[in-house]
C-alpha cells in the first residue's frame, strides 16, 4: 500500500472518530470567558457571570415563580443558559416590565427593590428593582443548581450594585433600609442616595430609618409638611 493511501486512510479515520467526539463533548467555559446581559438592553441593571460561557438564549412565555416573599411574575423574559469552567450547566431569567404589573409599587417617585430567594423545587435567588427615573421594573432570577450563590454575591458581584445603596435583606441581621408590607409581597426596600432625597420622596421611610432630631433642617421641613 502506498504512503499516500495510508495517509488518506489515517485522515479519514481521524475525521470519522474526531468529528463525533467534538460534537458530543459538552462545552466548557475558559477562565477568561464572561457572560454579560444588559437587562432590557439599556444597561440600567446588568448581569455579569465571570468564568462562564453562554450556550443558549431564548424568549419564554410570561409566568411566575414562588419566593420567600410570595409569587413574583415576569414578562417578556429571556432564559439564558450557560456553563462554567467544569462544563456544569445552569441558567438565569431576565426581564423588563412596566410598574403597573406589580402591586407592591405604591410610590412611583422612589427607587424600590426586592431581594429574595426561591422556595419549592427550584433553587435560586431573585432581585427585582423599580427605577423611578426610567419608570420600568428590571428583574433577574438566577438558578443556583451548580453554585449556591449568596444574596451578597448576587447583588454586589453579579449585578455590581453599590453596597452603600443596597442593603442585604434576608441574610443580614441588621435592620433593612426601609421595609414595608404590601399585600402581595413580603417587603420592598427603598434605594436613595442621601437623607435629603429620602425626606422629600418618602417621608415615612425617612422616619423609619433615622432618629428624630438627626438633622434639624430636614425635621423642620417635614414638620412644615405636616409630619411630626
Amino acid at each position: 500500500m502506498s504512503i499516500q493511501k495510508i495517509i488518506a486512510i489515517l485522515i479519514l479515520l481521524i475525521l470519522i472518530i474526531g468529528i463525533p467526539l467534538i460534537i458530543l463533548t459538552p462545552p466548557k467555559a475558559h477562565y477568561e470567558d464572561t457572560v454579560f446581559e444588559a437587562i432590557g438592553g439599556d444597561e440600567f441593571l446588568n448581569v455579569t457571570l465571570k468564568h462562564c460561557l453562554k450556550i443558549d438564549e431564548k424568549s419564554i412565555p410570561d409566568a411566575s415563580f414562588h419566593t420567600s416573599d410570595g409569587e413574583i411574575k415576569y414578562f417578556d423574559a429571556k432564559n439564558i443558559t450557560y456553563v462554567d469552567t467544569f462544563g456544569n450547566k445552569d441558567y438565569f431569567i431576565v426581564w423588563k416590565a412596566t410598574p403597573d404589573k406589580y402591586g407592591w409599587i405604591k410610590n412611583n417617585n422612589v427607587n424600590q427593590y426586592i431581594s429574595t430567594y426561591l422556595k419549592g423545587d427550584v433553587k435560586g435567588k431573585c432581585f427585582v428593582e423599580y427605577s423611578y427615573e426610567d419608570k420600568y421594573v428590571y428583574g433577574v432570577m438566577v438558578s443556583t443548581v451548580i453554585d449556591d450563590i449568596s444574596e451578597s454575591e448576587l447583588i454586589y458581584d453579579i449585578l455590581g450594585l453599590n453596597r452603600s445603596g443596597f442593603d442585604l435583606v434576608y441574610s443580614s441581621t441588621q435592620p433593612s433600609y426601609s421595609t414595608y408590607s404590601p399585600s402581595q409581597s413580603g417587603g420592598y426596600h427603598t434605594v436613595v442616595p442621601d437623607r435629603y432625597t429620602l425626606s422629600r420622596t418618602d417621608p415615612g421611610a425617612y422616619y423609619d430609618h433615622y432618629e428624630y432630631g438627626d438633622n434639624y433642617d430636614i425635621d423642620d421641613y417635614l414638620e412644615s409638611e405636616g409630619y411630626d
